[in-house]
């Protein structure tokens, strides 16, 4: 790592720790009303049919039930409903007895079609219709079955209805998106504040969550010595998570993580079209350097979307190596001499934005000069979205199902109704995608996704950067919350605090 680079590190590392300790002249206790979780960013949307940042996702997933889910292998399993393959291309869906939403009206098949129907629909404009492209109709037969009719057969089709169930009358309002009454997840929404706090009910006994963004870490960390918040999670950086862990009253998990970071393209950019150029950028980067010295090794380098023990994983895919040489020959292959600049657009978080500007040190060795802009998450999210940017830094969480590779790579998924961001553009990919979506076997489907992912990695439609862990520290009367490999927040289903707090 570059010099500048350590020092930042190092900086940083021991400002954060200042500032805590000099921040810190006690200890203040939670208010006993509510659990308060610290998040990173507020959330985007409450709507299961438009969730697809990290953090909207996991409170939708709270508040919306799916039909199916995954266990700790990424196969499918039964949620809201058990499931039966009738014929190659029909699936009948039954739903458990006794779901009900909000005030206790029964969740039904209609609720289930209106759902899947409203993000089939191209106008609703949902970003996770590409995924669900291969449903051709949908039924419901009486109150609790309903009958999915596939175009062509697929074997992983239950994996893909993991979209939280919403009631019919809130899909059919034309109201503000977001404004609904009824839940059919663990808890029920209270309020969602303009400073973006959310406040959520737990159904089953009344327990408050409130979820407050604080988008400034050390403010972050500030407020859980404080007893301002019980649980933070996302976006902490390695050093600040070991020293909050070894607090009085606090105490931390760290959890090997499947979260994916990654470099996106804009593939229509006149500099990044060139394949030489994006390679040149892949071998800049030194991911163990960044691992070792800023993730104190809470991550682990990428080659891939998947890691390697996913069923879809490419095993043994070599992870891209860092050859400041070979980058620079390849600039001059591409036709480059002089000093290249290249726009990249990150969050306003701290930790990214510390590795946004180490990746500006690696990258200026080999005569890139990257100018960084960071944007309030929303403004960000949104340029993203739309394809207004030239190179970004982003993360994909929680996946689980292959469909990721239609959803973000084939050239027809484009926002909003997919996320090929960067307009990747490819017949081969396009094949893959497709012929390991015909295959009758999950055998079959791994080697054409591992074929895929070695084209993915030729073509560099992105460059694979690492998978980081997931961090957490609580304060010590929280019990029975912990997260998973993928961040996800269920626990808060069975969290709650202690009736006393030890004196302090």
């Amino acid at each position: 790592m570059p010099k500048t680079a350590n020092a930042l590190a190092d900086w940083r590392s021991c400002f954060v720790l200042l500032v805590l300790i000099v921040a810190h002249s006690g200890c203040t206790d939670a208010p006993a009303d509510r659990i308060r979780f610290g998040l990173p960013t507020a959330p985007v949307t409450l709507d299961a049919r438009f969730a697809t940042d990290a953090v909207s996702t996991r409170l939708v997933r709270l508040l919306h039930r799916p039909l199916v889910d995954f266990d700790a292998s990424a196969k499918p399993m039964a949620d809201l409903a058990s499931w039966e393959k009738v014929s190659p291309t029909r699936y009948r869906f039954t739903l458990r007895t006794g779901t009900t939403f909000t005030g206790g009206r029964p969740v039904t098949a209609r609720d289930v079609v209106a759902t899947y129907r409203s993000v089939l629909d191209p106008a609703t404009g949902s970003p996770h219709r590409s995924s669900l492209i291969n449903i051709a109709d949908l039924v419901a037969l009486d109150s609790r079955t309903i009958v999915f009719t596939l175009n062509t057969p697929d074997e992983l089709f239950p994996g893909t209805l993991v979209i939280g169930v919403m009631s019919e009358s809130a899909v059919a309002s034309t109201s503000t998106r977001d404004r609904w009454s009824e839940n059919s997840g663990a808890f029920e929404r209270l309020d969602w504040h303009a400073d973006g706090r959310v406040l959520l009910r737990r159904r089953d006994d009344g327990t408050l969550v409130e979820f407050v963004p604080v988008k400034d870490e050390t403010v972050r960390a500030m407020k859980l010595i404080d007893g301002e918040l019980d649980i933070v999670q996302g976006n902490l950086e390695p050093q600040t998570w070991r020293w909050l862990s070894g607090h009085n009253h606090l105490h931390g998990e760290q959890v090997e993580g499947t979260t994916f970071s990654y470099l996106g393209f804009n593939l229509e950019d006149p500099l990044l079209r060139e394949r030489k150029v994006r390679l040149a950028l892949l071998h800049a980067i030194d991911r163990e350097a960044i691992v070792k010295h800023v993730f104190a090794y809470a991550a682990r380098p990428a080659a891939m979307i998947f890691p390697a023990q996913h069923w879809a994983g490419a095993e043994g895919l070599a992870v891209p190596q860092y050859n400041p040489v070979r980058a620079r020959e390849l600039l001059t292959e591409a036709g480059f001499t002089g000093r290249l600049s290249l726009h990249y657009k990150t969050s306003t978080d701290y930790f990214r934005l510390r590795i946004a500007t180490i990746l500006q040190s690696q990258l200026a060795e080999i005569g890139v000069d990257l100018e960084i802009e960071s944007l309030d998450w929303g403004t960000f999210y949104g340029d993203v979205k739309s394809g207004n940017f030239q190179v970004y830094g982003l993360s994909w969480v929680g996946l689980k199902m292959p469909d990721i590779f239609r959803y973000a790579f084939h050239s027809t998924s484009l926002p909003p109704g997919g996320a090929n961001r960067g307009r990747y553009n490819s017949a081969t990919a396009d094949d893959l995608i497709e012929a390991a979506e015909r295959a009758g076997s999950l055998t079959a489907r791994a080697v054409l996704y591992r074929t895929l992912a070695e084209q993915l990695l030729y073509d560099l439609p992105y460059v694979p950067l690492w998978f980081e862990d997931q961090l957490v520290v609580m304060r010590e009367d929280i019990v029975n919350y912990s997260t998973t490999a993928d961040g996800h927040f269920d626990a808060l289903a069975n969290t709650s605090r202690r009736a006393t707090l030890v004196s302090h």
